[in-house]
């Protein structure tokens, strides 16, 4: 039947019950089961940058209290120090740099930090940490006693000489600072002042090399050689690949009359300080060990034998 004019062809062709193309609405909770995937990533992407923001900054959601926090951060610390008593000094290296580098402002990282660096010889990442260390905590002795270290190897002497004393002021037993107290006086040949202080690091610290090797070198300057030779092996025992105690060897047995000893321990300072590439000492060594063969007329042969 045709509609009549007028006549809403909606309402005759399309009455509510007839459904419409449009499909219905989806119920809300499975709308916001498919939005839980997004809002995951999106805390994800979110969350991880800010945790480890916080880390960085010392805030720790989810690490304990202050006091689990400490015992944690010292099982580290003992950690690090029982692989360097080992002698895995590079492991232990990579544990702390992990630690100073994701914590910089902790105080006890980057003064451990600063202290393994010193033992390995590695003198500027030490005298960084250290300088770093004292701007964080004035109050410890240890980092002054290795930044005196570290300047005295750059020929720094002032400041050395300054936070040695520091060092011996915030802790009367510091070894090292007592040692570089020493070595300086001993460039400066105040031999007045350089033993006293080489004997207390000897005293404190007897299974240090160096303070041997310097003893060593205090008394030759002195002219003591039994004294020398006595401090000189004592450091040769803890240290055997140690140029300058076979060269100070060296020297007491070419004082003492014993050309063969002294030319053999020459030859051999010679021969580390030139795979250490110290060309000035090498050549210092080979002048000194041609003296000694020259003083007491020894032949190749003579050496060989």
């Amino acid at each position: 039947m045709l509609p009549r004019r007028g006549e809403n062809l909606k309402e005759r062709f399309q009455p509510d019950e007839i459904p419409s193309s449009k499909p219905p609405p989806e119920p809300f909770g499975r709308q916001a089961l498919r939005m839980v995937p997004f809002i995951l990533v999106a805390l994800f992407l979110i969350g991880i940058p800010s945790y480890y923001y916080m880390d960085r900054q010392g805030i720790r959601l989810f690490g304990g209290d202050t006091e689990s926090i400490q015992k944690e951060d010292s099982r580290k610390l003992a950690t690090v120090s029982q692989l360097m008593a080992e002698g895995k000094t590079t492991r232990a290296l990579e544990i702390v740099q992990t630690l100073y580098t994701l914590h910089p402002d902790h105080a006890d990282f980057v003064s451990e930090g600063a202290w393994i660096n010193f033992k390995i010889d590695r003198y500027k990442q030490a005298l960084k940490l250290s300088q770093k260390a004292i701007r964080l905590d004035p109050g410890r002795a240890r980092d002054h006693a290795v930044l005196g270290a570290c300047q005295l190897f750059f020929k720094d002497f002032k400041p050395a000489l300054v936070h040695s004393l520091k060092a011996l002021e915030l802790d009367p037993d510091q070894a090292l600072a007592y040692l570089t107290i020493g070595e300086i006086y001993l460039k400066e040949d105040d031999l007045e002042r350089a033993l006293p202080a080489l004997k207390k690091a000897g005293r404190l610290e007897p299974g240090n090399p160096r303070v041997w090797l310097r003893l060593s070198s205090a008394f030759i300057k002195l002219e003591q050689w039994g004294r020398a030779e006595e401090a000189a092996t004592n450091s040769l025992k803890l240290r055997e690949d140690s140029p300058g105690v076979h060269f100070n060897l060296g020297m007491v047995y070419y004082q003492t009359g014993k050309g063969l000893q002294a030319v053999e321990h020459m030859q051999r300072a010679e021969d580390l300080y030139h795979e250490m590439g110290q060309q000035e000492w090498t050549s210092q060594a080979r002048k000194s060990k041609e003296l000694i063969l020259k003083k007491f007329k020894l032949r190749p042969e003579d050496i060989a034998s």
